[in-house]
């Protein structure tokens, strides 16, 4: 019987609490379609088709301007065709589900705990994923912090135990916008990692520029040795805009070396490597999946083997083209070109919330492939209502 007065006492509470909280809410429903060329596949011209489609629903409840609960699902993405997302098939995933507070004694502190979206300040060079944890963002003069620590795994439910220490911070002085970073990723008797990541960004009317600088040191710790491994990736862009028109250069380099006792190489946590705005050899706007590098510094099929990328975006009203030219910078190969892409697309708006985009987007194989496959191509598109 106690038990049973507990419960109702608090779902009666809960309950109060529930009604007394202003609901907001958000979301997103797109379907995506690619047709590409799988070029690391045994026969080079593999031809895959897919079609996936994801809904995502966010709510915020607000109980006080010092409290907040957000909690979010996704359903998807399901791919169109697998049985396996057919017949009612359980696919709903957990996006978000944080609590957001700052307490009255110390209300130049707000801690957010639970399950929450982290993305670094570099593009996604090092950490873009949701996790556990928990993080602080004290309200500071004249500059921005975030701090805290991500649980990835736990030795308690994974077989390591893996978190992720983050230390961010940023200052706005008129049009110059300056960000530091300090990342400590450790496997426990495993391994540990340091990130040291600085960057500046200068907007003017219609031009602007930047650039950042991410320095990575890996420390092996366990019985099998003391290797270590460290590399850098290092990021510029300069980009014009005016009316309709607007027009980025970016260039991208990460080192690798194996020459030495302790190789030389650049790789993220859980890394997106969006920076370029390519569609084929690396994330891009239509369609993120099946590209042939999420990392900056390592290819899918290649491994660790370095970068330098230059690329070029160009938007006019909805019509878009980019070029990129991509390198492989590990001394032990004589042909480091892996080639070149170029991508042709449009992004419209239907109706307010509903956009369309679609892209044809075609790799030329340089001269690492020395003639073994053809040229590559893809094309997506992309239709998502966002509310």
């Amino acid at each position: 019987m106690k038990k049973l007065l507990v419960i109702i006492a608090i779902l009666s509470i809960f309950t109060r609490t529930l009604l007394a909280a202003d609901f907001s809410w958000k979301g997103s429903f797109r379907t995506r379609t690619s047709n590409y060329t799988d070029i690391a596949a045994e026969s080079s011209q593999d031809t895959v088709s897919i079609i996936v489609s994801r809904f995502r629903l966010y709510t915020t409840a607000t109980m006080s301007e010092n409290l907040k609960a957000v909690v979010g699902f996704e359903i998807g993405d399901f791919e169109w065709g697998n049985d396996g997302h057919n017949h009612d098939y359980k696919n709903v995933e957990t996006k978000r589900a944080y609590l957001e507070f700052t307490p009255e004694m110390a209300d130049i502190l707000t801690f957010r705990v639970g399950l929450q979206g982290y993305t670094d300040q570099f593009g996604a060079a090092v950490f873009d994923e949701d996790a556990a944890g928990i993080m602080i963002m004290p309200a500071l003069e004249g500059f921005e912090m975030n701090a805290g620590i991500l649980v990835l795994e736990d030795d308690d439910v994974e077989t390591d135990s893996h978190t992720l220490g983050i230390i961010d911070l940023s200052k706005k002085m008129d049009k110059l916008n300056l960000k530091g970073s300090l990342y400590y990723d450790t496997v426990r008797k495993a391994y540990s990692n340091i990130y040291l990541g600085a960057g500046a960004d200068y907007s003017m009317d219609l031009l602007g520029f930047g650039g950042q600088f991410i320095y990575m040191s890996w420390k092996e710790d366990s019985d099998l040795g003391d290797d270590e491994v460290s590399g850098y990736f290092a990021y510029l862009y300069g980009r014009y805009s005016h009316d309709k028109l607007s027009a980025k250069i970016n260039f991208g380099y990460a080192p690798a070396d194996y020459s030495g006792d302790n190789p030389v190489y650049f790789m993220g946590i859980k890394p997106y490597a969006e920076l370029y705005g390519l569609e084929y050899f690396f994330p891009g706007s239509v369609f993120d999946g099946f590209t042939y590098q999420d990392d900056y510094g390592s290819f899918d099929f290649l491994g660790p083997v370095g970068s330098m990328v230059i690329s070029a975006n160009l938007k006019y009203d909805f019509l878009f083209a980019t070029f990129g030219m991509i390198n492989i910078t590990e001394d032990s190969f004589d042909d480091k070109v892996l080639g070149t892409e170029i991508d042709l697309g449009i992004n419209y708006e239907l109706t307010e919330g509903l956009s369309f985009k679609a892209v044809y987007a075609m790799f030329m194989a340089g001269d690492f492939f020395a003639d073994n496959i053809e040229n590559g191509s893809e094309i997506s598109t992309q239709l998502k209502y966002k509310f």
